[in-house]
């Protein structure tokens, strides 16, 4: 099945290089999105083998993936993982196997499905919890990591998605979308490193505030629309 793999990437560039090399010894194809970097991200990828779409500034993570959505039709399998090292192309196997085996439309990858590691750091576990609920009460789900950027979808069920959310609240929109859709969600476990810096200038409970806010306005407007 043809594969390709997505990669929203913003000032990355001590990691992408070698995320885009290990991805592509499991797909067809890998697709960079440059989100406004300030550093050699877009040139690093495609050096080490990437297609590329870039940015002039710095947009969110859901235009990212918007725009990179509207440019892979015709593959069986996306995947996206983040660009910054944190998650194991070496998983994608894992991922893509419940589509291939025809056992899934949305495959998420959970840090979490068999509960919280002793090294995830405290402040983690909180905000992830509450996130994990206010999408599950949103969507319909049981999801055991609702902000996981390393996921695989089925080709054809790319229009399902709709990217109303510029930032990092697409993740829980991404999920509430493939429910309201009919969808079959499936979680398989992946393996995280903590020690890597993100990216986001937000500090983490900004960040986890704000994506609460957007996932408590994306069920109102799933309401409103009923």
């Amino acid at each position: 099945m043809k594969t390709v793999v997505i990669i929203p990437a913003f000032n990355e560039q001590a990691a992408i290089g070698s995320v885009v090399e290990k991805s592509l010894q499991y797909a067809d194809d890998v697709l960079v999105v440059d989100d406004g970097s300030s550093d050699n991200t877009s040139e690093i990828a495609k050096k080490a083998g990437a297609s590329l779409l870039k940015h002039p500034t710095n947009f969110g993570k859901g235009v990212s993936l918007r725009d990179a959505f509207g440019k892979v039709k015709g593959y069986d399998i996306v995947v996206t993982i983040d660009g910054d090292g944190q998650h194991n192309p070496d998983e994608i196997p894992d991922l893509i196997k419940p589509i291939m085996e025809n056992r899934a439309d949305f495959v998420n990858g959970s840090r979490y499905i068999n509960g919280f590691d002793e090294n995830t750091p405290a402040y983690r576990r909180v905000g992830q919890r509450v996130l994990d609920i206010a999408t599950n009460v949103t969507a319909g789900t049981s999801v055991t990591d609702s902000q996981s950027g390393f996921r695989a979808f089925k080709g054809d069920t790319i229009s399902c998605y709709k990217f109303r959310d510029p930032g990092f609240g697409i993740e829980s929109e991404m999920i509430a979308d493939a429910a309201e859709n009919n969808l079959k969600i499936l979680e398989v476990p992946i393996t995280v490193k903590y020690d890597v810096e993100n990216s986001s200038t937000k500090g983490p409970v900004t960040h986890g505030v704000g994506v609460l806010l957007k996932i408590v306005k994306d069920k109102f407007i799933r309401i409103t629309k009923r």
